[in-house]
């Protein structure tokens, strides 16, 4: 045998110096694994980050649009405020995805004609709202009537869309990708524990039986690691060959038993993580409600079963009357402080199965499965009261109302906006009558 050319120290070691190699190999590897799996970690964050930007984006320049149908309408110099805010606002939410977007030529090119687009509409609704503020009224409206505003809008929502398809592509990918990562992570676990028992077990083979007894102890130790992980230190009293080999070996299985430790703690740690960047990035973070993003994907797919099964499906949407004027007084601290009073209310008012989102700012949506409007009103109803009788200290007393519109899904129903534009037009309509009231539609 090759190996007999050599006395035992030196053969062990070779072995030793061999088994450096390949633990440092592992250990090299299980770094670059590691690192690789929090920079796609961080990638996964970022498009999280980017996709709640977009959607920021869109309410912004809605707001906007809001603010100036309402100058528009009322002649009301107060609605130049949502304007005015939502332009800066939704000008930050652009400079912030570029900057997010800047590694990526393609999104920075959606971005780019989206900028553009941006500036159309806002130039346009600033044209209209100067005309009318100038007392030329007639061509303020001539102006809105020619559509520009919807069809610049229409294609801003047409690039987010595209955006929101490209991001979500690339998040899966990141993290089938961390997935992989992960899974190698376990596999160069095992086979650095396959390792060390080989190794151990040749030991074994190449000592001679005078030596039974020493080796018996290292096989002894070799499987209680096996079993349990838990590593027993070789007890050998020789200070020869022997007594060198099993001082080597406890100081490589604790490194061993530490390495694993340390591992399981990783992959623990990694796990969690992506857990917790999977539900942010389906809830809203102030509330805990479901997202708009959440909202859209289910509610498709209600709309899809309530048709084919032809069961009711309704929907609620509410809206907090003057929450602004609580802003304004209170501050936005008490104002995320009452949206959070509110979700929770909302939640323990409605079925355990209704789909409750945070639509945006102040705005929310209940989706109610195999509920027919008639049903819908009643719970809205008694959601109504529910606000009206509750009492939050840090607004002194200050009541809190809402207002809501409920309609229920109809077979010309060929997609989300249709559905959810009727509820708001049932919204707008509880408001103008007042407030504080359900309407249906």
């Amino acid at each position: 045998m090759f190996f007999s050319n050599f006395s035992l120290r030196t053969r062990v070691f070779a072995f030793f110096i061999c088994l450096l190699v390949v633990s440092t190999f592992n250990f090299g590897m299980m770094t670059y694994l590691e690192n690789k799996s929090i920079n796609n970690f961080e990638q996964v964050t970022n498009t999280n980050s980017i996709l709640i930007l977009k959607g920021d984006l869109l309410d912004n320049i809605v707001n906007a649009e809001s603010g100036q149908r309402g100058y528009l309408i009322t002649s009301n110099k107060n609605y130049l405020n949502p304007f005015q805010n939502g332009k800066a606002k939704a000008q930050w939410s652009l400079n912030k995805l570029q900057e997010l977007t800047i590694s990526d030529p393609t999104q920075q090119e959606m971005l780019s004609a989206l900028e553009t687009l941006i500036d159309k509409k806002f130039s346009e609704m600033q044209t209209t709202i100067d005309l009318h503020f100038s007392g030329r009224k007639d061509e303020s409206i001539a102006l809105v009537n020619t559509n520009e505003g919807i069809e610049l809008m229409e294609r801003v929502r047409s690039i987010l869309q595209s955006l929101n398809d490209d991001l979500i592509y690339k998040r899966d990918i990141q993290q089938k990708e961390l997935i992989t990562l992960q899974e190698n992570m376990r596999l160069i676990f095992i086979f650095e524990l396959v390792f060390f028992a080989v190794v151990l077990l040749f030991l074994a083979l190449i000592v001679s039986k005078t030596i039974l007894q020493p080796i018996n102890k290292l096989i002894v130790s070799v499987k209680a690691f096996e079993l349990d992980r838990k590593f027993i230190p070789v007890q050998i009293s020789s200070r020869g060959e022997l007594g060198l080999l099993a001082q080597t070996f406890n100081n490589m299985a604790a490194k061993a038993s530490s390495a694993a430790s340390e591992m399981k703690g990783v992959i623990k740690k990694t796990e969690k993580q992506r857990d917790q960047a999977l539900i942010e990035s389906i809830s809203d973070p102030l509330t805990g409600l479901s997202n708009r993003k959440f909202m859209e994907v289910e509610l498709k797919k209600l709309m899809l079963s309530s048709k084919r099964y032809e069961t009711a499906l309704s929907l609620i949407m509410l809206d907090l009357d003057h929450f602004k004027k609580v802003n304004d007084t209170y501050g936005h601290v008490i104002g995320d402080l009452v949206l959070k009073r509110i979700s929770k209310l909302i939640k323990r008012t409605m079925r355990a199965c209704d789909l409750t989102i945070r639509y945006g700012g102040e705005e929310f949506i209940i989706v109610m499965d195999h509920t027919a409007s008639d049903e819908a009103m009643i719970k809205a109803e008694t959601l109504r009261k529910d606000v009206e009788g509750l009492e939050i200290e840090e607004l002194g007393g200050h009541p809190i109302t809402i207002s809501l519109g409920v309609t229920q899904l109809c077979q010309e129903d060929d997609s989300i906006e249709s559905f959810v534009a009727r509820a708001d037009e049932a919204l707008y309509k509880a408001k103008t009558s007042g407030r504080n009231q359900c309407q249906l539609i």
